[in-house]
């Protein structure tokens, strides 16, 4: 009985100083029959945070390049014919597409002649004629060398070097010259460094690239040639690239998926999209270091949250995917980069389109960040770690304010907004959240009293003018 008196003591004084966070608390038998209560946790009410944009604050620009994705299918004669596919893309609204496919060298050409085969480059391009108009930005790459090229331990053979910046050079031509596409970026091949590393012949691979490079700006010298699309931010090679080929060099461009751990919590998993910007700025000083004299574009060219497709990773193509991706396109775009392609546009495993051509959450964030987040990147501070924001104020005047909920727990956040009024009336939102995409109005009182953002969510809001 005296403990019985207790609970209840506990229970009315607890009501009394929390009534809010306590109206959920009740009391419920600890075992069937043992007479004996236990008392509840209280149901956690939202935790606060304070969003602060400083619209007379620039801190970088932000362009379509900062969108961009892979088309992993370029080399599938059924996708190359897939209107359907096509059209999804100009709806997202991609406008860089890294063509990029680990078979496309082989894919492309042909053993027998050793040369490049001229239609199927000229299906995969004209396939985004009727949907896009003309075409959007392509970074080409040429992977790596056919399999007539190289050796048992997949090192191009050096009796072969010439032959491959020639055959470089020929697939210039034929792109740029003969079907008239002016293609800008190219890369002459894809995360061959480790091997080349793991064999302790680094410099071969720099002399490849440059022989490369040389080759293909001789056929058109307007063309950018970069690289080395480094299989992760690995600053010494990136160093050891640069000593040897700055003077080739017209964008740097690496890989880094944040996990191969599907087990990885999810708490964990978004707590490291800050990361993507420390990269971008260690990436830059290496750089910056070793080409002083000129600004050299950097490129993202993969990302996504797990490199494996075998690992049973699924969150990337949920809400929590599409969350993932809207910090790390917040925290890129913070440190500045130029250029991103999110890894890949479609498939059944991570793309933003899957094999039946349904659009995947992740989709969404990509058409928002092409639509809204395109212009000037204004400063934004958040006290809470687990809630960011990002504010673009575009070239036509309108601006967006996309909020960040990376926590657990639903969150109610304050925004303060300096050099720019929110309005009296409400603001068009939209949203992504565990129950899909949405759309409301939200009063313009919230921003002070505080907008609820539900568990692992992104809320865009339309700032007039």
């Amino acid at each position: 009985m005296h403990r019985r008196k207790l609970l209840k003591l506990a229970v009315l004084s607890a009501l009394v100083a929390k009534p809010l966070e306590l109206a959920l608390h009740y009391l419920t038998p600890l075992a069937p029959g043992s007479g004996t209560r236990r008392l509840l946790l209280p149901a956690l009410s939202q935790t606060v945070a304070t969003i602060t944009v400083d619209w007379t604050s620039t801190i970088s620009q932000t362009t379509p390049a900062n969108f961009g994705s892979n088309d992993f299918k370029i080399i599938s004669p059924a996708n190359v014919a897939d209107s359907t596919y096509h059209n999804l893309l100009k709806q997202i609204n991609l406008r860089l597409l890294r063509f990029h496919n680990a078979n496309l060298s082989d894919a492309w050409s042909d053993a027998a002649t050793r040369t490049w085969v001229a239609s199927p480059i000229q299906a995969a391009y004209d396939a985004y004629l009727p949907a896009y108009g003309t075409l959007p930005t392509i970074v080409q790459t040429i992977p790596e060398w056919p399999q007539w090229m190289a050796q048992t331990n997949n090192l191009l053979d050096p009796s072969a070097y010439d032959e491959y910046a020639n055959f470089c050079a020929a697939l210039v031509r034929i792109i740029n010259i003969e079907q008239k596409r002016g293609v800008m970026y190219w890369e002459p091949f894809n995360e061959r460094d480790k091997i080349y590393k793991d064999a302790g012949q680094l410099n071969e691979l720099w002399t490849i690239y440059n022989k490369a490079a040389i080759a293909m700006k001789a056929v058109d010298p307007s063309i950018k040639v970069g690289g080395p699309a480094l299989t992760y931010n690995d600053t010494y090679t990136l160093g050891s690239f640069l000593r040897a080929s700055g003077s080739n060099v017209d964008f740097v461009s690496w890989h880094r998926y944040q996990t191969a751990d599907p087990a990885l919590s999810t708490d964990q998993l978004l707590a490291g999209t800050p990361k993507y910007a420390d990269q971008v700025r260690s990436m830059r000083s290496v750089v910056t270091k070793y080409i002083p004299e000129r600004e050299v574009p950097l490129f993202l060219g993969e990302y996504n949250i797990n490199y494996s497709y075998r690992s049973g990773e699924t969150r990337q193509n949920t809400y929590i995917g599409a969350v993932w991706f809207a910090s790390v396109l917040k925290h890129l775009a913070d440190a500045g980069i130029e250029m991103t392609a999110s890894w890949n546009t479609k498939d059944d495993f991570y793309g933003l389109i899957d094999d039946r051509n349904n659009l995947r959450l992740s989709a969404t964030v990509f058409t928002w960040a092409n639509q809204y987040l395109v212009g000037a990147n204004i400063k934004t501070t958040s006290d809470n770690t687990l809630v960011e924001a990002m504010a673009i104020r575009q070239a036509e005047g309108p601006r967006s304010l996309l909020l960040i909920n990376k926590a657990a727990e639903p969150t109610s956040v304050v925004v303060q907004s300096v050099g720019q009024s929110l309005g009296r009336k409400g603001l068009p939102a939209q949203r992504i959240d565990e129950t899909g995409v949405s759309s409301s109005t939200i009063s313009a009182a919230s921003f002070t009293s505080g907008v609820s953002l539900p568990a692992y969510s992104l809320t865009l809001l339309s700032l007039p003018a």
